[in-house]
């Protein structure tokens, strides 16, 4: 592929990535890190190197788009700073922890992980109707503190903002699905802060267009037309109703799933 059509890729995948993150507070990673996988892919990187540069530099991506779209979120009072005060610090060691073991994991088994959950997840928000809460009011105490570790690992393992694992818990306990993004699009900001500055001090390269396992001639691309479509995705959120946009994250997770795992096995 063609530096030009790698530039177009990673603008278009930011759009696409960035829309999701406004409209149900995914970080956008179930975009970003196939299409940059597979672009590394074409560009002669190893599988395994563009696992980790995949997941990296998405996870760097994402800190525009999550402060764009949690403020349009909290402008709409859909997510709140004792949220962030609770939540923040299980979720930071977390994607921590995670970040210093990836560059240990083979990269097939972190996209296998990664495809494998988003197939589950998907079946989960596909049929919202036909969920109950498990239970009645939020989490608190080490139970909390423990389901913030597991949003900051999956967050850090597979490259993404924590909105899947955060959208998930909190439907888990009744919350309605406007609210569940709002807190999904926050938990970007606190995922993708130390995951980036982890990734950067990281393995790898170090120069004008690799700074650890981030790509920043990739980030440049994706980074700021995902910013401006989280915005208009944010907006957009809030004309539609829940369920419908439990579906919308339903077909990202099963698209995402898909393509990940024929990744994962093709590399074993």
């Amino acid at each position: 592929m063609s530096i030009a059509g790698l530039i177009l890729l990673g603008a278009l995948s930011g759009v696409g990535a960035g829309l999701l993150a406004g409209l149900i507070g995914i970080g956008g990673g179930v975009v970003v890190v196939p299409v940059v996988y597979y672009g590394l892919l074409t560009s002669g990187v190893s599988p395994d190197q563009a696992a980790h540069v995949a997941i990296g530099t998405s996870l760097a991506a994402i800190l525009p788009a999550a402060l764009v779209s949690s403020f349009a979120h909290w402008r709409a009072g859909n997510t709140d700073i004792e949220f962030l005060r609770s939540w923040g610090p299980g979720i930071v060691i977390g994607v921590v922890v995670a970040q210093l073991a990836a560059p240990h994991l083979p990269g097939s088994l972190m996209t296998g992980i990664f495809s494998l959950l988003c197939l589950v997840f998907a079946a989960r928000f596909a049929f919202p109707d036909r969920f109950r809460p498990v239970i009645e009011r939020s989490l608190r105490g080490t139970f909390r503190e423990a389901a913030g570790v597991s949003i900051g690992l999956f967050s850090g393992l597979a490259g993404v903002g924590g909105g899947i694992m955060t959208n998930i818990i909190m439907s888990l306990s009744g919350m309605t699905m406007h609210k569940c993004i709002g807190r999904a699009a926050a938990v970007g900001v606190v995922v993708s802060v130390p995951a980036t500055i982890v990734a950067a001090l990281g393995p790898g390269g170090h120069g004008l267009t690799q700074f650890g396992s981030i790509n920043l001639a990739v980030w440049a691309c994706i980074a700021p037309s995902q910013a401006v479509a989280a915005w208009l995705g944010a907006r957009l959120a809030q004309h539609i109703t829940g369920n419908n946009l439990s579906r919308v994250l339903a077909a990202a997770l099963l698209a995402t799933g898909i393509v990940m795992l024929h990744s994962s096995l093709a590399a074993t």
